[in-house]
C-alpha cells in the first residue's frame, strides 16, 4: 500500500499502481503544528501526515517505510515484531528515526495522537521529535521493539561499509537503506550508496539503462573535474 496525499495527480496513482504495482489510499494531509519557525528543515512542513497510518483500523499491523528507504532484502520478518517497533536515530542513537517502523494501527492510537498535537514537543519540529515525545518509554521497552539498524541503516553508514574491507562482509546483512538528506533521485551521481539505487531502478526500466547510465557517468565526470578545478588541481 502506498499512502499518497491529494496533490499526487490522479495519473501518477494510476501509474504507480500500474507501473510499480503499487496500492495507492488517498489521505489527507496533516499540517505541521510547530509552524515554519521551529522547523528543521522545511520538508518538515508536511511530514506529520505520516501520521495517518496509526489510524489504518482496517489494517491488524502495518510495516511503514518513508519514500525515501530501499529495500534491499525481503522483509516480512518484521511483521512477527511487537508494535511499537523502530530503529535508533543514526544522528541521536538514543531516540528512534521514524522512516521505518512497526505499527498496529487503531481508531484510538491515532485519536489520542491527533489530541496532543499541539501538546507534544517536538525536537527537530517534525513528526519524528512528536513520535519519540509520545512514545518517551521506546528505548525501556523489551528488545524486540528496537529494530536493528540493519532495518534503517542510513546511506552514509552503508556508504562506508561498502568502502572499508574491514566491514564489507556485514554488508550483506542490510535490508533498508535509508536515503536521508541526499536524495538520489534529486542529487545524481553513480557512486557511494547512489550507485545501489540507480541500480535498481534501473533493473526495473531496463529501456533507460544504456542512456541514463551514460548522462550519470557524464555527471559523476563534470562534478570530479569541476571539484579538480576548483581546488586548483592538474
Amino acid at each position: 500500500m502506498l499512502l499518497v496525499t491529494p496533490d499526487v495527480s490522479p495519473a501518477a496513482r494510476a501509474r504507480l499502481a500500474t507501473a510499480a504495482g503499487w496500492d495507492p489510499r488517498l489521505i489527507e494531509p496533516i499540517a505541521n503544528p510547530s509552524g515554519d519557525g521551529e522547523l528543521l528543515y522545511a520538508r518538515f512542513r508536511n511530514t506529520y501526515t505520516k501520521l495517518r497510518a496509526f489510524g489504518l483500523e482496517d489494517i491488524e499491523k502495518v510495516v511503514f517505510l518513508d519514500a525515501d528507504t530501499l529495500v534491499l532484502q525481503n522483509i516480512d520478518e518484521l511483521f512477527e515484531r511487537p508494535a511499537f517497533a523502530a530503529a535508533p536515530d543514526f544522528f541521536l542513537p538514543n531516540c528512534f528515526n521514524s522512516g521505518v517502523m512497526v505499527i498496529e494501527p487503531s481508531k484510538a492510537l491515532f485519536g489520542s495522537m491527533e489530541s496532543k498535537l499541539l501538546q507534544r514537543r517536538t525536537y527537530d519540529g517534525g513528526d519524528q521529535g512528536f513520535l519519540n515525545d509520545f512514545y518517551p518509554d521506546w528505548w525501556g521497552m523489551d528488545v524486540g521493539h528496537r529494530l536493528e539498524a540493519r532495518y534503517n541503516l542510513h546511506h552514509f553508514v552503508y556508504q562506508f561499509m561498502t568502502a572499508h574491507a574491514s566491514v564489507k562482509s556485514v554488508v550483506n546483512d542490510v535490508k533498508i537503506v535509508h536515503y536521508t538528506l541526499q536524495k538520489p533521485w534529486l542529487n545524481p551521481t553513480v557512486t557511494g550508496a547512489s550507485e545501489i539505487w540507480w541500480n535498481r531502478y534501473l533493473e526495473r526500466h531496463p529501456e533507460l539503462d544504456g542512456p541514463l547510465r551514460r548522462k550519470l557517468h557524464a555527471l559523476e565526470d563534470w562534478t570530479f573535474d569541476s571539484l579538480v578545478s576548483t581546488l586548483g588541481g592538474a
